[in-house]
């Protein structure tokens, strides 16, 4: 049986890889690196699900950005759906953990992203 080429094993791994990326909430504005460690730290926190950092990010631009911040009422809530109809603070929470469990440089450019919005707010 023919051995397979180092070239075409490598190829197959840089494949399988590439398949773990945060492909259900891709971040804009982010590198590479950064969305492989958001990827592993949301595998390894208990805190954190997969897609946690996009779906809070996208969760506080929304309400940044809403004319009248309406936040969250437990009490009268719209849906029960989190991502609908979730709580921003929760939601920048869920940030501020993500960005104190990156390394340096992946928190940084977190940061900018979310300092952006905390400025508009």
């Amino acid at each position: 049986m023919p051995r397979r080429r180092p070239w075409r094993v490598r190829a197959e791994l840089a494949v399988r890889r590439r398949c773990r990326k945060n492909e259900l909430n891709p971040i804009r504005g982010l590198s590479r690196q950064t969305l492989t460690e958001i990827v592993r730290i949301e595998e390894t926190r208990n805190y954190l699900w997969p897609g946690a950092v996009g779906e809070s990010l996208r969760r506080w631009r929304c309400f940044v950005y809403e004319p009248h911040h309406r936040l969250y009422d437990p009490l009268h809530p719209g849906c029960t759906e989190w991502l609908c109809c979730g709580d921003p603070v929760l939601a920048r929470g869920n940030l501020e953990g993500a960005m104190r469990a990156l390394p340096r440089r992946a928190a940084r450019e977190l940061r900018v992203l979310v300092l952006e919005l905390d400025e508009s707010y």
